[in-house]
């Protein structure tokens, strides 16, 4: 009988998890490690199979005719064309022609620099600035004037001079002006062939509002006091100083940061890192981010709406932190809302009420000086609550499966069922605090105020050790 391999199951247990993790965490990017470490199936594979050859040479057993077999070998030729193809597509679509080396030297072109030449038009204290930039970075700032200014750098990819010259003349940065909109045109897309890739500087009357649209190329825009509109392929966006309603656009970026924006800031799309601070308006973010997502200082209402996670907060004077495995915060003004498929949760200094749904995770809760209405529910995690000693509340907290402490009051009733048990009483008149996970453990303990403030940054980084090699970034890797 001929023996089988353990690829081909292995395989099955690769397929079947990966279409797993899509499903349970349909914001990790699997598609691009895909795109970036398929070599390694290939290294795996070679792996498992000289093992077992290995485990029928000591055994004394017949060694195979070949390693491989041909249907393998059809396999292999297969998914080294598919994962070249895709890698060879995604990195076209991102770099260009120009950006493949071989030995350090680029194979399609070079790059020629030619300076955008400053230029301006006359615009009132209020206009509207269009910016039409497919590939570039776009620096915007707002000054005392009234006209827009121009200038910045060109990098042209071509096989020559000639060709590059061409290119550049074709792409003139333009300006038009309509009443009270001016627009600006980088024209990367007329030149024929080579790319051309346009950097530009742009002084703008202080009151304008400015909208920009482009494919790839990072915006920065500071001290404008007019409405803010960002549409981009693939862009980091960094705002500083801004007076109006922001909305942001993107369908890729590594950083959304904006900080002392007086209007309302919305967010959309696909991304990384967000990170907003003194904000005066409300705070609106729907959409895929990947990495870690920092609210400090705002003082309106806040939505984050996710496919695995979703939160409002009433304010938020202190700061929240969301990573991919963990949301934490401090000094927030409730009602706190969460409703999450697999995140830690930890929160501290919190007023108004907190309202918890979450399908798997561990939640830990300082509420701080005053206890509000607390609402936990959990599928599968634990929950550890700290009051203040002399807090009031009615108590109705249960376990299906779990340990239950209470190192809080005896006064509180404890009732074992199975495997798990409730918690349940009332002291004094309170709030009403529900705890339930199906589960995991329940702990209720004393909380001292002065306490609760100086835990709050631990979730960010514990001490690094001394030790010779570096200290790990403070904070999270799962980015």
């Amino acid at each position: 009988m001929k023996r089988g391999s353990v690829v081909g199951p292995l395989v099955l247990i690769a397929i079947g998890f990966v279409f797993l993790m899509k499903n349970i965490r349909p914001d990790l990017p699997l598609f691009n490690m895909f795109m970036d470490y398929w070599p390694f199936l290939l290294i795996a594979w070679g792996v498992l199979r000289l093992l077992e050859i290995l485990v029928i040479y000591f055994r004394g057993g017949k060694l195979p005719v070949s390693g491989v077999s041909g249907g393998e070998w059809a396999l292999v030729i297969v998914l080294a064309i598919v994962g070249s193809s895709v890698w060879g597509v995604h990195r076209f679509s991102r770099d260009g022609f120009g950006k493949i080396r071989v030995g350090g030297v680029e194979v399609f072109g070079e790059s020629y620099d030619y300076p955008v030449e400053l230029s301006n038009i006359k615009a009132s204290k209020t206009a509207r600035i269009v910016i039409d930039n497919p590939r570039g970075n776009t620096r915007v700032v707002g000054a005392d004037i009234e006209e827009v200014r121009v200038n910045g750098r060109k990098s042209v990819r071509a096989m020559g001079k000639d060709e590059a010259d061409k290119a550049n003349t074709q792409s003139k940065v333009q300006m038009s002006a309509a009443g009270e909109v001016v627009t600006i045109y980088g024209n990367q897309d007329r030149a024929d062939g080579p790319r051309v890739s346009t950097d530009l500087e742009i002084s703008v009357p202080r009151g304008a509002s400015i909208e920009t649209r482009g494919r790839y190329g990072d915006v920065e825009i500071s001290d404008v006091n007019g409405e803010i509109n960002i549409n981009s392929d693939n862009a980091g966006v960094r705002l500083q100083n801004l007076g109006g309603r922001v909305r942001i656009d993107t369908r890729k970026s590594d950083i959304l940061r904006a900080t002392g924006v007086k209007g309302d800031v919305e967010l959309k799309g696909r991304g990384r890192d967000i990170e907003l601070e003194d904000i005066a308006g409300t705070v609106l973010i729907n959409g895929a981010y990947s990495g870690e997502t920092s609210l400090r200082k705002l003082a309106k209402g806040v939505r984050f709406e996710s496919a695995v996670t979703e939160f409002r907060v009433e304010r938020i004077p202190g700061e929240l932190q969301l990573s991919l495995s963990a949301l934490t915060g401090h000094n927030l003004i409730g009602p706190v809302m969460v409703k999450a498929k697999s995140k830690d949760v930890r929160f501290t200094d919190v007023t108004e009420s907190i309202n918890l749904d979450i399908d798997r995770g561990d939640v830990e809760l300082r509420p701080g000086k005053t206890t509000p209405k607390i609402d936990v529910k959990i599928s599968s995690g634990d929950i550890e609550l700290g009051l203040p000693p002399q807090s009031k509340f009615t108590l109705n907290a249960t376990t299906r499966r779990g340990e239950i402490t209470n190192d809080f009051d005896p006064r509180l009733k404890e009732d074992k069922e199975n495997n798990g048990g409730t918690l349940a009483g009332t002291l004094g008149a309170g709030p009403e605090i529900k705890l339930s996970t199906n589960r995991g453990s329940l702990t209720l303990v004393k909380a001292i105020p002065g306490e609760v403030i100086a835990e709050a940054p631990e979730p960010k980084a514990p001490k690094p050790p001394k030790v010779v090699v570096p200290a790990a970034p403070p904070r999270a890797d799962n980015q």
